[in-house]
């Protein structure tokens, strides 16, 4: 997911948008699951014109197809209307994350004085390739991606941008510093001098 900046007043938004591959996978998901409900529908309203069957005989069919339909539909659904906002609040010195599924909302708040700094860090997904070679070492491909994070001690860091490029992550993290007076932690420099000290002659 990548994210868009919102500045309300003294307030910084972080707003998460998601990303085409998710948009086209969750849409793929809920239409096969409506095609499945539409289908089942229309089986079950030509076989009673013809038997003039109770409802309560489709009942096994229905639990049983209704069921798949909803595996495809639900995570669908969920993955199309996902949203996650980030509120950082430097009036009353805290973070909000607000997380919202199919119209319920879960927030949490976290103050500034449990975040010891601001990680700016370059991380990686692997993703199978097509082709003959799937299945050996090659057929994998990375794509880099961008994070910032706040990193409470001793627990899992707090995920507020995720960008396919650089610079609009180096600027949340300037605007991030600047409101919660954190220190940044710059791996992807750390990294890039790193891969120029070993390349050197």
């Amino acid at each position: 997911m990548s994210g868009a900046i919102v500045e309300g007043g003294r307030d910084l938004v972080f707003r998460a948008k998601l990303d085409l591959g998710r948009r086209i996978a969750g849409a793929a998901l809920a239409v096969i699951g409506a095609a499945i409900v539409l289908q089942l529908d229309r089986a079950i309203a030509a076989n009673r014109a013809s038997s003039h069957a109770d409802w309560g005989a489709y009942l096994p069919v229905v639990l049983v197809f209704g069921t798949v339909a909803l595996a495809f539909l639900l995570p669908g659904t969920l993955m199309l209307l996902y949203r996650r906002d980030v509120r950082v609040d430097p009036e009353n010195r805290q973070v909000v994350e607000r997380q919202t599924y199919l119209g319920f909302g879960r927030t949490r708040s976290y103050a500034f004085s449990s975040f010891e700094k601001i990680v700016l860090a370059r991380r990686l997904i692997k993703r199978r390739r097509s082709g003959r070679s799937v299945g050996s070492s090659h057929a994998r491909r990375s794509y880099p991606f961008f994070v910032v994070e706040l990193a409470p001690a001793g627990s899992k860091p707090i995920r507020i941008v995720t960008e396919q490029r650089e610079e609009p992550a180096r600027e949340a993290a300037v605007k991030l510093a600047a409101l919660t007076r954190l220190a940044v932690d710059d791996e992807v420099e750390r990294e890039r001098a790193h891969e120029a000290m070993i390349a050197e002659p």
